[in-house]
């Protein structure tokens, strides 16, 4: 004779401000720094106004924002290359991964930050960084970019 014994154990929806991301989750989460629910319940907590979350990130990681734009720009120039200097943004948006656009008009591109300009005498150019991270993309927020301009005169 076979006897089958089964037990439910019911675990409490969570409260406001809290989470449970999976049903096998005993206890509730507190939601991450930046992020928020108005519901009991919730599987997940929504983002701050401004703050962002990555496809990537688990909903266990505070929501972060976009880096602020570099600082201290500096520039070099050497015949035909211009060789730009920075740097990092005073806030990194609480994100690890910061890189940079570099944009740049009437140039060809060579290595990183060495530049090489046109064979045009008198001329100018507009360097634009932005320091940019894994929730940039999501912002719909101005940019926020360093720029500087250098004229040139070749003999």
């Amino acid at each position: 004779m076979l006897i089958l014994s089964l037990s439910f154990h019911h675990h409490p929806a969570c409260g406001r401000g809290f989470y449970k991301s999976s049903s096998q989750d005993l206890q509730c989460s507190r939601c991450p720094a930046h992020s928020y629910n108005d519901r009991e319940g919730s599987w997940r907590c929504d983002c701050e106004d401004g703050y962002y979350r990555a496809l990537s990130d688990p909903a266990s990681v505070a929501c972060t924002r976009p880096p602020s734009a570099p600082q201290n720009m500096l520039y070099n120039i050497n015949h035909t290359t211009v060789s730009l200097e920075w740097t990092p943004p005073a806030d990194t948006g609480g994100r690890n991964d910061v890189t940079y656009r570099i944009i740049c008009r009437r140039c060809t591109w060579e290595p990183e930050r060495v530049l090489s300009l046109r064979e045009q005498s008198h001329a100018n150019y507009t360097f634009e960084v932005e320091a940019v991270n894994g929730v940039s993309d999501l912002s719909r927020t101005q940019r926020l970019f360093a720029a500087v301009s250098i004229a040139t005169s070749q003999a």
